[in-house]
């Protein structure tokens, strides 16, 4: 435990807006942490048209550009026999989504930083005539399909989850930090909350932390897009 924590015996508490797991919660314990979390958007995955499907499966050519692991879940769940597509070649914006892929045999090109201006900087690379799958939520940004648009790139986006933004009822004077993991769980927290300039907000990724200065400067970037990541940087910041 640190030792200004085990001086004070008082733990930081931490407000998580996702889900954690029970891991999550013991490396919490372990850097001197008191974890809560209260999702603050709920994902609802969409089931493909058969005309979808099916253009997947005769487009062999095309190549299929997925932002989030939400993305592939819906595929998968459209989609059971995934693996006969893995020919395809695939771009993942950030570690899990592509992990997901992975999973199924796919090779996947991981732009250099975690984010779709990244993306389309490698997407700049690729011979010209490619046409694109691209995989979206309905909360999406317009990075990569102006991209598409004003390179006059043949594409098709399909929209293949929605999220749903909720928001728990919170005293939120109890927590020394919050922590998000996408740019809509910062839309739907801040939309019925506001935080003192002195809490810190740590952010997943770089595209979560942009979205994040829309409403506070008080913003840390974890070093890694996972958990355990952002649990080393809420320790870092508030114990230093």
């Amino acid at each position: 435990m640190n030792k200004q924590l085990m001086d004070t015996g008082k733990l930081k508490h931490i407000l998580f807006t996702r889900k954690l797991t029970d891991n999550h919660y013991e490396f919490g314990k372990k850097l001197g942490l008191s974890l809560e979390d209260h999702p603050f958007i709920d994902i609802e995955l969409s089931n493909l048209t058969s005309e979808t499907i099916e253009n997947l499966k005769t487009h062999e050519n095309a190549s299929w550009i997925f932002t989030s692991k939400n993305s592939v879940k819906s595929l998968l769940k459209s989609i059971p026999d995934i693996s006969n597509y893995s020919n395809r070649k695939c771009f993942a914006v950030g570690e899990k989504t592509a992990e997901e892929l992975l999973e199924h045999n796919f090779e996947v090109i991981v732009p250099e930083h975690h984010n779709a201006l990244s993306l389309v900087d490698r997407l700049e690379q690729e011979p010209s005539g490619i046409s694109y799958f691209y995989f979206s939520g309905n909360m999406r940004r317009k990075t990569i399909t102006n991209f598409f648009n004003e390179n006059e790139i043949k594409y098709q986006e399909i929209e293949c989850y929605i999220t749903h933004l909720i928001q728990p009822e919170l005293k939120l004077d109890q927590f020394d930090a919050v922590c998000f993991c996408s740019p809509s769980a910062a839309v739907s927290f801040f939309s019925k909350y506001q935080l003192s300039e002195d809490i810190p907000c740590i952010a997943i990724g770089n595209t979560t932390a942009v979205k994040l200065l829309d409403y506070t400067e008080n913003v840390a970037m974890s070093e890694k897009t996972n958990i355990y990541s952002m649990l080393e940087i809420c320790n870092e910041y508030l114990n230093s």
